[in-house]
């Protein structure tokens, strides 16, 4: 099933507008642990240089710096004494269950979706309600959505997982956009290498959701 006009080819871009805790991300068949440490904010000022809020270990390990406030705020979402947080979790009944808290688990679930041709549970469980909204209101929906998808696969999954890969390098620009919205995007010298070069995300519910890629 193909568009039928270039406004349906490009409705991806156009109409989307709209230590205590660990997170594993699985990206295909690699592995890494994100893990969050408080840090106290006399740190900050007692140092003459801007502290990273991130590091990387030789391991793979990313390790995140928050304050006390994000810190308690990461622990209400997360901690759970039975399990440890999934991002993706496979059920025995076959079922997936998704989950994003922080940005990158936006970006790690829609990565191995694109990679396994999941587009429709792309759809129902990391897109966000109005990103969904503007597809219906064009007269559209899951079959258009996962027809994007696969015609641009190769192109959107570059671009993310290279964007996952230059968080920690300070390869991607962070920006609040109000509203719940959050902006990654590309360093403008790293930019003109993809095609999709921006990613939003909005809070949604408990936890974060997919808004646009353009």
């Amino acid at each position: 099933m193909k568009p039928q006009s270039a406004q349906k080819k490009n409705i991806w871009v156009l109409a989307l507008l709209s230590v205590f805790v660990l997170g594993m991300v699985f990206v295909g068949c690699k592995e890494y642990r994100i893990e969050y440490h408080k840090r106290p904010s006399f740190y900050s000022k007692a140092s003459t240089t801007k502290l990273p809020d991130r590091i990387v270990l030789e391991d793979g390990t990313v390790i995140v710096y928050v304050d006390a406030a994000g810190y308690s705020k990461l622990k209400k979402k997360t901690q759970n004494k039975a399990k440890p947080f999934l991002i993706r979790e496979e059920m025995e009944n076959g079922g997936i269950i998704l989950r994003a808290v922080l940005p990158e688990h936006v970006l790690a679930n829609t990565l191995t979706c694109l990679r396994n041709e999941e587009y429709e549970l792309l759809w129902d469980q990391m897109l966000s309600r109005r990103t969904k909204f503007a597809y219906e209101f064009e007269g559209m929906g899951v079959e258009e959505f996962a027809e994007f998808l696969a015609k641009r696969r190769i192109e959107l999954a570059k671009g993310v997982n290279r964007m996952l890969l230059g968080l920690p390098r300070n390869d991607v620009v962070t920006e609040n956009l109000g509203d719940g919205v959050t902006r990654m995007r590309f360093h403008p010298n790293l930019a003109k290498l993809f095609r999709f070069k921006t990613v939003d995300i909005v809070s949604e519910g408990p936890g974060l959701k997919l808004l646009m890629i353009k």
